[in-house]
């Protein structure tokens, strides 16, 4: 049986626009109730948090060895909730909340409420004028979520194995708890996708979910052109369906899948081998609560290519944040191309990024992405440890799999001492991130430097 050619294209289309809301949903309903990686399940409404410094055994990829990490599913159906968040002097901080649709709508936390924490009033879509908030000047801010169910991750900055206690401290006074204390319990998004087969489920949660968890009002009349998916129907074609309409969806499926991997697989532009992410969250166009700005030089003008950067976005396991909180640039190959790997050794001189937090340089193996092993258990470069900085104030980072006998290089015919970062004995790649970063990051005047063979 052939698919409809016409429907097939509608639901690559489909498949873009609401690919975000599924792996979003997903994620919240797995974290809640399984957990993530070395985080426990909480269930919703509740923090769960990793209390042990990320290493190489650690269950994400891709893991930032800066911070740890506190997360919370969030159901607001049955009311407001109170969030407290900790006076944090002297130390980074940010909460974000994101949407079912993966849209940063407020960051909390050091660039927006400072190091002195306070009591934060969360209340469900179209409820902040109603007469029950009317208590709502009570607490230092109050931010209404543009859906039912949110996630917040907290992310705190993270020195160094003799922080653990007092970060552990801060992480059990984030907490949330409704201001009504007979609430009735959340219960989380609908899920009835067990319904129909598997290779229709992500049909059928795109349906449920976009029916209780609405797109923004500016998308709304996109949302209706895959009416002729049955995507707007109820109760679900999806359970006895069509057969025709049922080979346009798995062929469309395939097809949006296939396309996003390849838009992956193109990677972003690089510049001296180094890949940034200043504009991966600028997909965001409509939801604007405390901290996120609305500003055109962080907004991706056409939807449509808004729509593709948010499926990309999506991909991420535990979701993007926009620039000027905080950004990142990756590097996988030396100044001549070659890729980098743990038969050689590498110097890179770093200018310090101008950030109003810190800045950190951080290994990862490849394909993996995992954080490498080392004797010293250092995993990172980092602006808040004693570095060594070079005559002209670069940071000169020596980067090989074995200790060097001093930690000194070769540049240029003369030996000067460097910040050893110890590498894979195979592929890998680096990152640099930077929190709070600075007009000259934000504005792409600042770009790291390349990568040298030294042997």
């Amino acid at each position: 049986m052939r698919a409809d050619d016409q429907r097939v294209g509608l639901a690559c289309e489909a498949f873009f626009f609401g690919y975000p809301l599924v792996c979003a949903v997903r994620q919240i309903i797995r974290i809640a109730h399984d957990g993530l990686g070395p985080i426990e399940p909480a269930g919703f409404n509740a923090f769960a948090h990793e209390t042990d410094p990320p290493g190489p055994h650690s269950h994400f990829l891709h893991v930032s060895p800066d911070v740890l990490v506190s997360l919370a599913q969030v159901d607001l159906s049955p009311g407001p909730l109170l969030l407290h968040v900790p006076p944090t002097p002297g130390r980074y901080l940010v909460l974000e909340l994101y949407d079912v649709w993966l849209n940063v709508f407020a960051y909390l936390g050091t660039r927006v409420t400072g190091d002195d924490g306070g009591d934060i009033l969360l209340l469900p879509p179209g409820t902040a004028d109603a007469p029950s908030t009317a208590d709502a000047s009570a607490h230092d801010r109050v931010v209404e979520a543009p859906s039912r169910v949110v996630s917040i991750i907290a992310r705190f900055g993270y020195g160094g194995p003799a922080d653990l206690p007092a970060v552990r401290a801060l992480q059990d006074t984030l907490t949330l708890h409704p201001p009504d204390p007979g609430a009735r319990r959340p219960e989380g998004p609908p899920d009835g996708s067990k319904r129909v087969c598997d290779d229709l489920r992500f049909w059928e949660e795109l349906r449920t979910w976009m029916h209780a968890f609405p797109p923004p009002a500016a998308e709304r009349d996109y949302a209706r052109r895959f009416e002729a998916l049955g995507l707007l129907t109820d109760p679900s074609p999806y359970i006895d369906p069509d057969p025709r309409l049922a080979w346009s969806l798995r062929s469309g499926l395939r097809t949006g899948r296939d396309e996003l991997e390849r838009l992956a697989a193109a990677g972003r532009r690089t510049h001296q081998g180094w890949a940034g992410t200043l504009h991966e969250a600028d997909y965001n166009l409509d939801r604007f609560g405390p901290g996120v700005l609305d500003d055109r030089h962080w907004e991706i003008p056409d939807r449509a290519q808004a729509r593709i950067a948010r499926a990309m976005a999506a991909r991420r396991p535990l979701g993007i944040v926009h620039a000027y909180e905080a950004t990142s640039a990756c590097c996988s190959v030396d100044a001549d191309g070659r890729h980098l790997t743990g038969a050689h050794s590498y110097l890179l001189r770093l200018p310090p990024p101008a950030v109003d937090a810190f800045w950190t340089v951080t290994m990862y193996d490849e394909p993996e992405s995992y954080l490498v092993d080392n004797p010293l258990h250092r995993y990172a470069i980092d602006s808040r440890d004693d570095l060594v900085h070079a005559a002209d104030g670069t940071v000169p980072i020596l980067i090989q799999s074995d200790a060097p006998a001093t930690e000194t290089a070769t540049d240029a015919g003369a030996a000067m001492p460097v910040n050893w970062l110890p590498a894979a004995t195979g592929d890998f790649r680096l990152t640099l991130r930077m929190y709070l970063p600075g007009k000259e990051v934000l504005s792409g005047t600042y770009a790291p430097p390349p990568i040298h063979r030294l042997a």
